[in-house]
Parts: structure tokens; sequence; C-alpha cells
């Protein structure tokens, strides 16, 4: 077992691990680098907030309780498509065990779902569709 470590780039490669098996998407990024080249519909993760969530004397060492944002960036207008991508996304993560390397458990909870908000880039709608997950680990 190691030493306390940084826990938001292996729950990152966790949940795009999981997110993978989304369909209806072209690709899974993070906040702040989605590439100019991105097609629509895709995921982005982020950002994050990390605390220590150390819980010594139960068995576990370490923790982390981090909260992040995953949202879906749409042109399609059709709101039931861009619903059930979501609930895809609730379905793989909520409540379910999460393997994040050097950590023995981690899970993920949905805290809320955003509102939706509309942008015009170059001229084109584009639909975010947010929800706001806590994840916690433990070593």
């Amino acid at each position: 077992m190691i030493s306390a470590i940084y826990a938001t780039p292996r729950v990152l490669d966790a949940l795009r691990e999981v997110l993978a098996a989304v369909t209806g998407i072209t690709g899974i990024y993070t906040e702040g680098s989605v590439p100019d080249s991105a097609r629509s519909d895709y995921l982005v993760i982020g950002p994050f907030t990390e605390r220590p969530d150390n819980t010594m004397g139960d068995g576990r060492r370490w923790g982390s309780e981090l909260t992040t944002t995953i949202k879906l960036v749409t042109m399609n207008p059709n709101i039931g498509v861009c619903f059930g991508i979501i609930e895809q996304v609730i379905g793989l993560l909520n409540g379910e065990p999460l393997t994040v390397e050097d950590y023995s458990a981690g899970m993920a909870t949905l805290d809320l779902s955003l509102d939706t908000y509309t942008e015009l880039v170059s001229g084109q709608k584009v639909w975010h569709y947010g929800t706001l997950w806590n994840v916690l680990v433990h070593q």
C-alpha cells in the first residue's frame, strides 16, 4: 500500500474506462482539453475538486472525496436522444463500484443533474446537459 496520493488523474482514467460503454457519442474529453476537431455528441469530464477523506481505524488508510461534472455536449435538438445518453451515464456510474488504480475501493454517486443550457458556436446551437458527481476512493 502506498501513502496518500493524488486521486484525480486515477479517477479520471477510471471514469473514462466506464464511460467508453456509452453509445451515441463520438468521444470523451476533459474540461479545457476538447480539441477543435471534436464532433457532436461527446462527453466532457471535469473540472474536479478533491479533498482528503482519510479513514484511519476502519481498515482503510488513505482516501479522497472528489466532485466532478460529466456533461453531454451536443448539436442534437432531440431532447429524448440527449436524455437517453445521460441515462446511460447514470446507469453505468451511479452507485456502482469504480475500479481506480492504487485504490481498493471506489464509487461514484450522482449528486444532481444541472439545468441544460444552449450556446451558439459558429452560428450553430450547442446544448450542454450536465451532471454533478461525488466520487469516494480508499486504499
